[in-house]
């Protein structure tokens, strides 16, 4: 059975949805890497680490910059340092960009912190412009420290996942949105996994998708330091991107978009567990992971 991200990838595969020119994702990018040297500059001068991480790692190792068919820039940081950056955002970067996030201010309706740039709009396929997240964005991954102890790992791992799933579930049923219900229900699969998420959605609806949000991050917390580490609320969820600490720290350097960038400690290692093995090698056109969009509109438009 397809995921739920995959299904609505692939339902989102309409012609009516707004499709990006070239000059719109030359402008985009370019906002990309303005808000990731902003906040490159502001960790710099604060002591922080923040590095690429995900599709974007790939980027740097394979293309040296964005993959030609993606659309998004995304970053992570240690724990520790990402809670000192949410004590001086507002005061550091403020002027120029909101930070949504789980135990943040007025909480956040994502998983993961994303760094917001006002004034702009960026709505995906399923969401509203009225989404507090609908604007251009780079995603906050958090790498967290994971037991060691293989009891400990596995019960936490197993709670964190469980409340995830409710999580995500509650958030279909929270914002109903029509334009989701649409785009799901156009195949059999589809219909049957928005009416599932629903029925349980309705069940977990005792916290709202931001309380569940804030549950969420701060049971993937753990505070000991050990030697291992991972990113709970990535593409793997707790287990899939479990690795040795050095994995990501300390970091090393890459090239991205004639950028010397901070990358995972063994760039190697994290993509070959993420990606596979043959991470350089070009995925066949259908393979493609893309994202799909409704509208889209720059600062100053």
């Amino acid at each position: 059975m397809k995921s739920y991200k995959s299904l609505l990838n692939s339902l989102s595969n309409d012609p009516a949805l707004r499709q990006l020119t070239d000059e719109e994702v030359k402008q985009l990018r370019g906002v990309f890497i303005s808000t990731y040297l902003d906040l490159v500059s502001c960790c710099e001068k604060c002591g922080l680490t923040v590095m690429l991480i995900g599709g974007t790692v790939i980027g740097a190792v394979r293309h040296k910059g964005f993959i030609p068919w993606d659309d998004d820039l995304d970053v992570a940081m240690p724990r520790d340092d990402f809670e000192k950056l949410k004590k001086i955002f507002d005061e550091k970067l403020g002027d120029k960009y909101i930070l949504s996030s789980p135990n943040y201010k007025n909480n956040a309706n994502n998983r993961f912190p994303m760094m917001l740039v006002k004034d702009t709009l960026f709505v995906e396929a399923g969401n509203s412009p009225k989404d507090e997240v609908s604007k251009i964005k780079i995603d906050i991954f958090i790498i967290e420290n994971i037991p060691e102890n293989s009891i400990h790992r596995k019960l936490k791992g197993l709670w964190c996942s469980a409340l995830m799933a409710m999580g995500s579930y509650e958030e279909t049923y929270e914002h109903k949105s029509e334009a989701l219900r649409n785009y799901m229900c156009k195949t059999e699969e589809g219909e049957k996994a928005y009416k599932r998420r629903m029925r349980f959605g309705k069940i977990f609806s005792f916290y709202s998708f931001q309380k569940w949000m804030n549950i969420i991050d701060t049971a993937c917390q753990y505070k000991k330091k050990t030697s291992l580490m991972g990113i709970p609320s990535g593409r793997g969820h707790y287990f899939g991107e479990i690795r040795p600490a050095q994995t990501f720290l300390p970091t090393s350097y890459g090239e991205f978009e004639g950028l010397k960038v901070k990358l995972p400690g063994n760039p190697d290692d994290y993509l070959s567990n993420l990606y596979g093995s043959d991470y350089m090698t070009l995925p066949p056109e259908d393979k493609r992971e893309r994202h799909f969009f409704v509208d889209i509109r720059f600062k100053g438009e």
